[in-house]
């Protein structure tokens, strides 16, 4: 199986007049020009949130026209920076009712869940107990398949500046003690801190991306890489096992 990753392409609306719209908007279509000329094709592409800037109807109408050509299934998880039901109104995801934009993809030999780390007007992540009594029932579910997690903050800090990146620094060790009690897990895939990182985590692994919007990257040399928009490419074998690319994107 092979995921592809965006996360944080910050997209403004497409008349917007400040000078980064047009060229994170750039960014995000060369990267889905790339993605669709794969070779395999990916089995689906997962967005970690921040997939707009300010949240407006506007940003999200560009976001939908850029993504759009994309060939496999697009799967979108909320960033800070996204309107909660502006988000859940645009991309039809799967989470039904429930309050929090979690769900559940069993349409591929590894599960995949989105989670929620979202609090309306909170910078920062969250993930409360009701959260987490979601997730442990869903992992329940399929103790033996093979599982990726994906949501916006990762649960631990991450280079200089993405430190206590929880509003409630016990949220993100209830979550990590969780995850441990679930050996089915094998990846935790982040966005948030605009950077790529891989470490250890709850007995499994955990990885972040640098944001496709390369105006707010971190951790990327910017003489060399100035102009040129990345993603990731996660290839999973059957037993969930991940090997993770980072794609640099020529022009096209």
């Amino acid at each position: 199986m092979l995921i592809a990753q965006i996360s944080d392409t910050h997209i403004l609306a497409e008349d917007s007049d400040l000078p980064e719209a047009q060229p994170r908007a750039e960014d995000l279509r060369r990267c889905i020009v790339d993605i669709n000329g794969l070779d395999p094709l990916p089995d689906v592409v997962i967005h970690s949130g921040d997939t707009v800037q300010t949240g407006a109807i506007a940003d999200y109408n560009h976001l939908t026209a850029l993504l759009a050509p994309l060939r496999p299934p697009l799967y979108l998880t909320p960033g800070n920076r996204d309107h909660h039901d502006t988000f859940r109104a645009m991309f039809d995801n799967g989470s039904g009712e429930q309050p929090f934009l979690h769900f559940v993809i069993d349409d591929f030999p590894v599960r995949l869940i989105a989670l929620d780390s979202i609090d309306p007007g909170e910078r920062k992540g969250v993930f409360c107990a009701e959260r987490l009594a979601w997730l442990d029932e869903a992992l329940s579910a399929a103790p033996n398949r093979p599982t990726i997690l994906f949501m916006h903050h990762p649960p631990f800090d991450v280079g200089p500046r993405f430190i206590d990146g929880y509003r409630n620094l016990a949220d993100r060790d209830a979550l990590a003690a969780l995850v441990a009690r679930h050996p089915q897990v094998r990846r935790l895939m982040c966005g948030h801190c605009h950077r790529s990182s891989l470490r250890a985590w709850a007995g499994t692994e955990a990885s972040t991306m640098a944001s496709v919007a390369r105006d707010v990257r971190e951790g990327v040399d910017v003489v060399r890489f100035a102009e040129t928009p990345m993603y990731q490419l996660h290839a999973v074998s059957e037993d969930g096992a991940v090997t993770t690319q980072t794609r640099l994107v020529s022009d096209s």
